[in-house]
């Protein structure tokens, strides 16, 4: 298992470029994501070479949180004065700092970690890191990056127009997890049918990924790192949700409903028994999350309005454990681990199928720009009531359109694939006339050798695994 730093180059530039804006202009940078998705490692990969101080708040009481901050710093800093001092309120721990940092030479690093947790304990804590920046610390040399891994905890008290902070920072991210290709990095040795399924089941979060062994099966690392009594994923996705909400019940409901297939409005409903006036506000905090996304067929011309969207849970983990585990609790508490893969071996492979397809954009991307085809601004699926289309990407300005099939296959496919493809683009309706079209296939085991002839007369892309065919 890799435990090395991976990728994060455009976040570290961008680190960098901030920093060396401190001796002109001091820096406020907010950096947000998900639990685990590797905000703490960025970070500290970042402050390697840089004088910094690091504090990481925990749940507490405000004269808890204010005193252990006050330890952090006076370590850090190597300050016994700051130790003794009896601060009352952060505001005085601000005054105090601003005082000792408004000579320094050299740019240095506050980092506020689970910024949430501090405003839990006090909910002025945004109008107190308001005024310690502008009373204090902004005319110093100082870069000061507030974190949280509760997404919306840090666009309320950090992001939003009605937070005090709001107009004080001069940067943030959204942290988001790695794509397959950062993921593969974990893996350096492992063979595609290994690394792919594993990226499937852990979404490119960091933390997931190298628990995982490249190379073992995907049954193994689930019975290893997931089934295993005290696995560090055994319990993840009540910690995720706990951390979210304060009141988890109604959304683990609704996750769960959604991982055991139910992707309509009236299903959701149906299964969790939710009020139908509740339910679209509880879909839209799971959505703002990024735990739930609610697919439209691409060519919806007026997406917010329509009624054919369908709801899946758009984090990996998520929808692994409320397909495969959460259903089958019983059968894994009896021990019984080679019925779990026997009986519901299936619900894996589709799992893994839909991510494949779920990537094809990705996989595809990179043989647009070689080939020099459109650049299909909107990517999507598309389906009516008879038909569907893994990803359909169109370029009105040029008038073209894509078609891409997705296979997660054991066999090589044969022409018959193109051209049932083909046959369902007519029924896409969008374009001016004499539309240009595109065809893609994307297939994990392969195509013929007739299908890739037709291919390169037809400059038809196929993509086998991850790779292209040339």
């Amino acid at each position: 298992m890799g435990t090395k730093f991976v990728n994060r180059k455009i976040e570290l530039k961008w680190l960098e470029e901030s920093y060396k804006k401190v001796p002109q202009e001091s820096q406020l940078l907010v950096i947000y994501g998900k639990r685990r998705v590797g905000k703490t490692e960025l970070v500290k990969h970042f402050n390697q070479s840089k004088p910094y101080v690091y504090f990481v708040a925990e749940k507490g009481t405000a004269q808890d949180q204010l005193q252990s901050a006050k330890n952090v710093f006076a370590d850090a800093l190597q300050d016994n004065v700051l130790k003794m001092l009896p601060f009352q309120s952060w505001r005085e721990f601000f005054g105090y700092l601003g005082a000792k940092l408004r000579d320094r030479k050299e740019p240095i690093v506050l980092v506020f970690d689970e910024f949430p947790y501090l405003v839990e304990s006090n909910a002025g804590i945004p109008s107190y890191f308001q005024v310690g920046w502008d009373e204090y610390l902004k005319n110093t040399k100082t870069m000061m990056i507030l974190m949280g891994s509760s997404i919306a905890m840090m666009y309320k008290h950090a992001l939003v127009y009605s937070s005090p902070l709001y107009g004080r920072r001069t940067g943030q991210w959204l942290l988001e997890p790695f794509n397959f290709k950062e993921t593969k990095n974990f893996y350096p040795n492992a063979p595609f049918e290994n690394t792919f399924p594993l990226y499937a089941i852990s979404g490119g979060i960091p933390a997931y990924a190298k628990v995982f062994n490249g190379m073992k099966t995907l049954k193994q690392n689930i019975i290893d790192y997931v089934l295993q009594p005290g696995a560090f994923l055994s319990v993840e996705p009540e910690l995720l949700v706990s951390d979210e909400f304060t009141d988890p019940r109604s959304f683990l409901t609704i996750l769960k409903a959604i991982g055991l297939g139910r992707t309509k409005f009236s299903e959701i409903i149906q299964e969790t028994g939710l009020p139908s006036t509740a339910l679209p506000g509880y879909l839209k905090t799971l959505i703002n999350l990024r735990l739930v996304k609610k697919e439209i067929p691409i060519t919806e011309k007026i997406p917010e309005k329509s009624k054919k969207g369908n709801y899946s849970l758009s984090d990996s983990f998520l929808r692994f454990y409320f397909s495969f585990i959460y259903p089958n609790n019983s059968l894994i508490k009896s021990g019984n681990l080679d019925a779990l893969f026997t009986q519901h071996g299936e619900t894996l492979v589709s799992l893994v199928s839909k991510s494949y397809e779920d990537i094809t954009g990705e996989l595809i991307q990179e043989t647009i720009n070689r080939r020099m085809l459109p650049q299909f601004e909107q990517m999507g699926r598309w389906w009516d009531k008879n038909t569907e289309i893994d990803l359909v990407g169109m370029n009105k300005g040029e008038n073209a359109i894509l078609f891409v099939e997705t296979k997660w296959n054991t066999k090589p496919i044969d022409i018959d694939v193109l051209e049932n493809l083909k046959k369902r683009s007519k029924a896409v309706e969008w374009g001016g006339k004499g539309r240009k079209e595109y065809f893609a296939l994307v297939a994990k085991g392969g195509f013929t050798k007739k299908l890739i002839e037709q291919a390169k007369k037809e400059d038809v892309v196929l993509i086998h695994k991850d790779r292209v065919v040339k």
